[in-house]
């Protein structure tokens, strides 16, 4: 079962807005050290600038935060122990306003629930990768309030939390589980599509076609509603579509298109870490 990140299960954002509110927080601190802190607006910022990095202002464009959901997420974070409110006088010729800092606890949470989404879109996961090979020494050098003293093991959390290499290991595992889904769902529904035309020619009765293939295991949803109740309950014309076209068509339209970008998916993210491990910047 995917983790849920902090922000997600804690706060009520959804997984894509968790992953990258953790990034804004986090660069939000490194950024606001010179001022005393961080404002509810750089949080927002970077969210934005983040979510533009991976084109989101073109495939999301309704995705956004607003002040008052960053302003609640700080105030919760505080509650946790994982930020303070900032205390430092105003600094001449930066812009007045609250300040936080985030405390060693919040920079291991947020560090560990950014890492910690599973099954990831691409572009998510590359933006993670991105963000701990570019910043990870610069969020464990901006650590304030609470964790001035940063201790061996708060430090350890977030190296491993964010370490590039790691990170993308774990899209790779997923980008693999994904194909070899797809591609058996590619074969099974042109298996399962030559079957059923070949007893439905055959004047086979419904009800023993569907069973034949409901034994087969043509369907990944069994445990929700079986597939005969499923197919059984159809008007006539769809179901006679289902058995003779149906599951091909799937296979062809969506499920090997789908293995297609996955493969190639694939292959970005061994390229990329062929070049982690070489010590090369990705790029």
């Amino acid at each position: 079962m995917a983790r849920n990140s902090t922000l997600t299960a804690r706060l009520g954002y959804i997984d894509t807005q968790a992953t990258f509110v953790q990034a804004a927080l986090l660069a939000a601190h490194g950024a606001g050290a010179r001022a005393g802190g961080f404002r509810v607006s750089d949080v927002r910022f970077y969210f934005l600038l983040f979510t533009n990095w991976v084109e989101h202002d073109v495939t999301r464009p309704s995705q956004d935060i607003d002040l008052t959901q960053v302003r609640r997420t700080l105030e919760r974070l505080v509650r946790a122990g994982h930020a303070e409110a900032g205390t430092s006088a105003p600094v001449k010729g930066l812009p007045r306003g609250r300040r936080y800092v985030l405390t060693g606890e919040g920079l291991c949470s947020l560090a560990e629930g950014l890492a910690g989404r599973e099954r990831a879109p691409l572009e998510e996961a590359l933006f993670v990768v991105c963000f701990a090979a570019s910043y990870r020494d610069a969020v464990l050098s901006r650590v304030e309030g609470r964790a001035r003293a940063l201790s061996p093991a708060v430090r350890r959390r977030v190296e491993r939390a964010l370490d590039p290499l790691r990170l993308v290991k774990e899209a790779q595992r997923t980008s693999a589980a994904v194909l070899a889904d797809l591609e058996e769902r590619v074969e099974a529904g042109l298996r399962y599509e030559e079957q059923s035309r070949k007893a439905m020619a055959r004047a086979e009765p419904v009800a023993d076609v569907v069973r034949a293939l409901e034994a087969a295991g043509s369907y990944q949803l069994h445990r929700v509603r079986p597939l005969g109740e499923v197919l059984l309950a159809l008007p006539e014309d769809l179901r006679q579509f289902e058995l003779t076209e149906g599951m091909g068509l799937r296979s062809r339209l969506l499920f090997a298109p789908l293995a297609e970008r996955a493969r190639a998916e694939h292959a970005v993210l061994a390229r990329l870490e062929a070049r982690l491990t070489a010590g090369k910047t990705p790029g």
